[in-house]
């Protein structure tokens, strides 16, 4: 039996490596006698806690995802075990990344018999020069297929460097150490596609990382900070395209995730993940496609008033969408009630910026012709199920005058 299967099994091994069984004779040929009833054992304030571990399905590959208490020191370990004899590792941090975190980990990884390469890039980016300036970097520090990457930052550092990986030496395992809720929500099974040409998020990529390790304090940050408002927001998105057993389940842990309960939030937060990592790897490209649901409106609301935060740009996304989709006869009054209810519950405000109605029809027009020949939109079909339709100019022009004309005052 592995130490591992031992392990889960409760058993313990003696100095040589070898399970002892209750009762064994001393002597050879004597009876063994009969064995005392063992005491019970005491909390060992020592044993270090094991986090929480998922598989998610992944187009490429499944994720091994390890959620709480303990995720960071293991992390060491299970790249070791996976790599094998160590070789090196190429610690990949951005500006302002935690400095515990990225020593800690720099310690358990050279503890495991790693050579720790680190290597801190210059800037935050997502585009197709950081992944080459990445490149460099991992030739300068002679990564090879057999090494590994660790990546430490937010979704579009960890974006970029699942890009770069990915292609590099034919690929690299990569292991994602997220900084913020919303990170690492999003950045494994859907990383941020790369600008490129001067254009945002032109070269759209598939999730290839092998590990997610999210630490605790991830799961126990302040509830109405953005990132955990972001995740949120995310994570209504996913209910809305996976299904309605999905939504359901989201619908009755809102209390537990608004309040900032670490369980709860860390029970969502395993959920959404698998249900996002099981639409974007679906055969279907219509359902992977539904992803785009509120992102399209959140991207081209942002360009236009970069004052309003991601996270209520997207909710306003999912609102403005089930209301096109109401519109069209796809979507019932009270199921779009529904995803309101959903959203406001979830503490997701909606703008009050004031945009121009054209700009806004003009930007969404654009940003989708940019992709496609058609202007099709992710739009909610029923709770938890969001395909993309297509949408007039006329209709576009007027859900965006209404959506502009009702912002509210302060």
């Amino acid at each position: 039996m592995s130490d591992e299967k031992l392990a889960e099994t409760g058993g313990e091994r003696d100095a040589a490596g070898e399970a002892p069984v209750a009762g064994e004779a001393t002597v050879a040929g004597e009876a063994p006698e009969p064995a005392a009833a063992a005491p019970a054992p005491s909390p060992d304030p020592e044993v270090a806690p094991r986090p929480a571990r998922q598989w998610v399905s992944m187009r490429a590959a499944s994720l091994d995802l390890r959620v709480g208490a303990g995720a960071l020191p293991a992390l060491a370990h299970v790249l070791r075990t996976s790599a094998g004899r160590p070789h090196a590792c190429a610690l990949v941090s951005e500006p302002g990344a935690p400095d515990d975190a990225v020593s800690a980990l720099r310690d358990n990884l050279s503890a495991e018999g790693f050579e720790v390469r680190p290597i801190e890039l210059a800037e935050r980016a997502c585009s197709m020069e950081a992944a080459l300036a990445l490149d460099a970097l991992l030739g300068e520090a002679r990564v090879t297929s057999d090494d590994v990457v660790v990546a430490v930052g937010g979704r579009e550092t960890l974006s970029m460097a699942s890009f770069a990986c990915s292609t590099w030496c034919g690929g690299v395992p990569l292991a994602l150490v997220p900084t913020d809720l919303a990170s690492a929500l999003a950045s494994a099974v859907t990383p941020r596609a790369l600008d490129a040409a001067g254009l945002p998020r032109m070269v759209a990529q598939d999730g290839m990382a092998r590990y997610l390790a999210v630490d605790e304090a991830l799961l126990a940050c302040d509830p109405k900070s953005e990132p955990a408002l972001l995740a949120r927001a995310l994570m209504a998105q996913t209910a809305c395209c996976e299904s309605d057993r999905t939504f359901g389940r989201l619908w009755d842990g809102v209390d537990g995730l608004v309040s900032g309960d670490a369980a709860a939030v860390a029970e969502r937060f395993q959920d959404s993940v698998r249900m996002r990592g099981k639409v974007a790897s679906s055969a279907s490209a219509a359902t992977r496609q539904s992803l785009e649901l509120g992102t399209t409106f959140a991207h081209v609301l942002r360009a236009l008033a970069p004052e309003v935060a991601p996270s209520t740009a997207l909710a306003d996304g999912i609102r403005f969408a089930s209301r096109l989709s109401v519109a069209l006869g796809s979507l019932e009054i009270d199921e779009m009630l529904t995803i309101d209810d959903l959203l406001a519950r979830l503490g997701l405000d909606t703008a009050r910026a004031r945009v121009s109605p054209d700009d806004l029809a003009r930007g969404l027009r654009e940003e989708r012709y940019r992709r496609t020949n058609r202007l099709m939109l992710a739009l909610p079909r029923a709770l938890g199920r969001t395909r993309l339709s297509v949408v007039t100019d006329e209709l576009l022009a007027e859900h965006a005058a209404a959506w502009c004309g009702s912002r509210p005052s302060d």
